[in-house]
């Protein structure tokens, strides 16, 4: 684990900022008040290991371990700690499993999951429940009473404001497309969901002509050049992650055309519009969430980790370096 940051390192570590809403139980920007026992251990199951904004929650996990020790003032064997795990593919349900049932059998005090397939997982959380081991959910959510607390976005409100720059980018007409991320994974779902509702009840001259996931048959590039191919006048395309915003703007960025595109997560490559989540302190507010549900504290059921939406006018600026990850 990392050892415990000076007060000097502390200054330069992320600040953490998330939503606080009326009426919350706890502040998940602060490790203040949480006790555990020494030698106590949080486990993470991400959906990847490889993409930037899992990096970035890991990032922000190991500073909520790193001051949870410096508050209980845990050195040596005593400090608590944490293992942070994830598939090499993001669409591997199956692997991911085997590995949640690795951990569950470790009896961490508490487990992070974010989950790939939410049909796959009920077999775990039901095994997490049995053995003592509160879950709390993390960027995915589940349809379950067996979890502890959500850590997340709304993504079906994001989706509806990706609708809205999306429309507004094209002048609220014409041809668009959406192409998703895992068809079963529940922040996909719901952000199609949110974007598809909102074009239909208040864009009337928005079609959607298409929708096209990930995990289908054709890789994104094939599929979104088939897209072009079909839809010769497509004039925008909504995308649901990091992972396919780049995908889809490297074919775009190949062709002479005019479609904009508006999509999610933070990448160095730059669109119409990215709505960025704060993978930094969603990382940090799954730990102050699972320490508390180890130590017998009661959490909130939704924890909001907010987003911010990105254009060319903000997307240097030095107020929304944490959404750049």
């Amino acid at each position: 684990t990392t050892p415990t940051p000076t007060a000097t390192e502390t200054k330069e570590r992320i600040q953490v900022s998330i939503p606080q809403k009326e009426g919350m139980q706890a502040d998940y920007t602060s490790v203040e008040g949480i006790q555990l026992a020494p030698g106590s251990y949080l486990a993470v199951v991400a959906k990847d290991m490889d993409t930037d904004y899992w990096k970035a929650v890991k990032v922000g996990a190991q500073q909520a371990i790193d001051e949870l020790n410096a508050a209980l003032n845990y050195t040596g064997e005593d400090k608590i700690t944490m293992t942070f795990e994830g598939t090499a593919d993001s669409s591997d349900a199956e692997e991911q499993s085997n590995t949640i049932d690795l951990v569950i059998s470790e009896n961490p005090g508490a487990l992070c999951l974010g989950i790939i397939d939410m049909q796959t997982c009920k077999t775990q959380l039901e095994m997490a429940a049995e053995n003592g081991i509160p879950v709390i959910i993390v960027d995915s959510g589940v349809d379950s009473d067996l979890i502890n607390s959500f850590c997340g976005i709304d993504n079906r409100a994001a989706g509806a404001e990706a609708a809205r720059k999306l429309c507004e980018a094209i002048g609220d007409a014409g041809e668009i497309a959406i192409v998703a991320h895992e068809s079963t994974t529940q922040t996909s779902i719901e952000r199609v969901e949110g974007f598809s509702e909102e074009i239909a009840q208040n864009h009337p001259n928005v079609t959607i002509v298409q929708t096209g996931y990930s995990d289908g048959e054709q890789e994104i590039s094939a599929m979104v050049e088939g897209m072009m191919q079909q839809y010769p006048q497509l004039k925008g395309v909504f995308c649901t992650n990091q992972q396919v915003s780049n995908e889809t703007l490297a074919v775009l960025e190949t062709k002479e055309t005019a479609i904009k595109m508006v999509g999610f997560d933070y990448s160095e490559e730059q669109a119409e519009a990215i709505a960025s989540q704060n993978p930094y302190s969603l990382g940090y507010a799954m730990i102050v969430a699972a320490a508390r549900a180890a130590a017998g504290m009661t959490n909130d059921a939704f924890v909001d980790a907010g987003y911010q939406w990105m254009d060319q006018t903000n997307i240097s600026s030095e107020e929304l370096a944490i959404y750049r990850y």
